[in-house]
């Protein structure tokens, strides 16, 4: 396993429908956030990268680790304390009760105190649910009190306030002398700390609530803050999420030093209520165990990089003709992918069957009245003393076979239909999985003014290639004949009856100068490369101007009325020919 498959394996969501796991090389730190169908987590990607000298080092979070067993293992560590923390909120933080007390109050230290109070409460959970991820998560809190810079030295009282706060609900430390603001935490540090109690004892008790006793924390905590003086960042901890500027931690850290063997991993240990791992052998074995578990993942990891490099590789080749700027795949997001499948599941199964009856169609090769005897067929009327007199062989046409290229549109236009869009992507995917029973002989790929690889034709439709589609990001410019163009490389190297290209859009080619002339040079190239072209307009007629073979699919119902007459015409056409 991968990371992406590491942090689902440690969540404590399992409902992949619930929530959204994402493994990003463009986010420095976690985020967590909300959207209109649940929670999204984005979790960052490490970095690996070798000096002058052919030393390698691991980065994760602002953290750098020398890249042996050791700092592996502690990369882990840091990996799975993040996951710990953010799947806690995932199962305990309820943001809706804040709503009306969010109205009218700075958004940037509403944030603040809203985030301290449920990470008090998401700490209580993994302490009372999780015991074993205290060590995780006091690793995590001893590395950021190495990175954190004297809050004394700190320009802004309130940003002083602020950090002490979140350093010693995290930490069990109290990380500054002034006595002003010893003065102004120590009630909040006991509000906090009692509220702690009671969310242990909710977890417990389910008749226990927790609304009132928050909001009774949070307006101490606004409010003493807001004294204190203006508010100009919002502090937060590296491996929790994101909340904004934070300037109370030093930008990188490198860590050559086994963290569980100092005294502040310890206190900090201490404080969240855990016990360090013991085994027969003592603690020599838990870091052996530990240190085989982040290898398995590091190296799951790197040969999946070093696999899409090699795919990609491969198409680099096709982008000289074209006008795009690169060629990528998409994040893995098959939380996203099941909520399109949940969708269409049903249109799909139809079109599935009528797909089906129209290849059933056009091979039926009917029974002969003549020719070669047919044995079991002769012993079986025999038998049942049957008048039937076709016994004789099937002329049986091993020709017939059919290579599919899916092109969807994932251009800025089409963002307003995102979701009807991937649904018909889907559907046709879904299709093609059934159809072609050879998987090399169909690919998936959508295009904006970069070419994006779904499925390679040499890739299985497994759940990498389903994860790809939930990931498709709608952006950028229509590169439409370019993205034919590499469509027409991929399916010309085929040799099947049927070579089939299908485009989904909105009909709107744009990105440069002489677009539409380029797509019906493209178009007629195909054409006479006898390889079958069919726009399908997602609630639009606009395909009409380009493809002579098209459809208008309106809902996801007409995709199987109209798609599956073109198809089988284009079916017929090839088998004949």
């Amino acid at each position: 396993m991968g990371f992406l498959e590491y942090a689902r394996s440690l969540f404590f969501e399992k409902d992949q429908m619930k929530i959204e796991l994402l493994i990003s090389p463009k986010v420095r730190f976690p985020q967590f956030f909300c959207d209109e169908a649940g929670f999204v987590t984005v979790f960052p990607e490490p970095t690996v990268k070798e000096d002058e000298d052919g030393e390698k080092t691991v980065s994760l979070m602002g953290y750098c680790f020398p890249a042996d067993a050791q700092g592996k293992r502690q990369l882990a560590s840091l990996f799975r304390a993040s996951v710990f923390h953010l799947s806690a909120h995932a199962v305990t933080s309820n943001f809706e009760d804040y709503e009306e007390w969010k109205k009218r109050k700075d958004s940037r230290l509403a944030k603040f105190t809203v985030t301290l109070i449920e990470d008090v409460v998401a700490d209580a959970y993994v302490s009372a649910r999780h015991a074993d991820g205290l060590v995780d998560l006091a690793f995590a809190n001893a590395l950021a009190l190495k990175r954190l810079l004297p809050i004394d030295n700190l320009v802004n009282p309130a940003t002083r306030v602020m950090a002490g706060l979140l350093v010693r609900m995290n930490t069990g430390f109290m990380k500054f002398k002034s006595k002003n603001e010893h003065k102004l935490t120590t009630p909040l540090v006991e509000l906090l700390d009692r509220l702690k109690e009671k969310a242990l004892l909710s977890f417990k008790d389910k008749n226990v609530s927790l609304k009132d006793a928050k909001l009774k924390v949070a307006d101490e905590i606004y409010s003493v803050i807001e004294d204190a003086g203006p508010v100009v960042e919002v502090p937060f901890f590296p491996h929790t999420e994101e909340l904004g500027k934070c300037s109370i931690f030093s930008r990188s850290c490198f860590v050559d030093s086994d963290i569980t063997h100092e005294d502040d991993f310890r206190k900090c240990l201490d404080f969240l209520g855990g016990v360090f791992p013991s085994f027969d052998c003592g603690e020599q074995t838990w870091s052996k165990v530990a240190e085989a578990e982040a290898f398995q993942v590091f190296n799951s990891w790197e040969h999946e990089k070093k696999k899409v490099e090699k795919l990609l590789a491969k198409y680099e080749e096709f982008l000289g003709s074209t006008r795009f700027e690169g060629v990528e795949v998409p994040q893995l997001a098959y939380t996203g992918f099941l909520r399109v499948k949940s969708a269409c599941k049903s249109e799909a199964r139809r079109l599935i069957e009528s797909l089906l009856v129209a290849r059933d169609a056009i091979d039926e090769d009917p029974r002969k009245m003549y020719g070669v005897l047919d044995l079991a067929e002769v012993i079986q009327v025999i038998a049942s003393k049957s008048p039937r007199l076709d016994v004789f062989m099937l002329d049986e046409n091993l020709s017939k076979s059919y290579a599919w290229v899916i092109l969807l549109d994932a251009s800025r236009s089409m963002k307003v239909m995102r979701d009807f869009a991937l649904e018909l992507f889907v559907m046709a995917a879904e299709a093609a999985n059934q159809l072609l029973l050879d998987p090399s002989s169909w690919g998936m790929y959508a295009f904006n003014d970069r070419f994006l690889v779904v499925k390679d034709p040499k890739e299985r439709y497994n759940q990498r290639v389903r994860s790809r589609i939930g990931g498709v990001k709608f952006e950028g410019f229509t590169f439409m004949p370019d993205a034919l163009k590499i469509a027409g490389e991929i399916i010309k190297q085929r040799n099947e009856n049927l070579r089939l290209i299908t485009v989904i859009s909105d009909g709107w080619p744009f990105g440069y100068a002489g677009i539409d002339d380029e797509l019906s040079k493209v178009l007629d190239v195909l054409q006479r490369a006898n390889i079958a072209v069919i726009g399908i307009g997602a609630k639009t007629q606009r395909m009409q101007l380009y493809f002579k073979n098209h459809c208008t699919v309106y809902t996801l119902r007409d995709l199987k009325k109209k798609f599956s007459n073109l198809y089988m015409e284009a079916s017929r056409i090839a088998v004949e020919t």
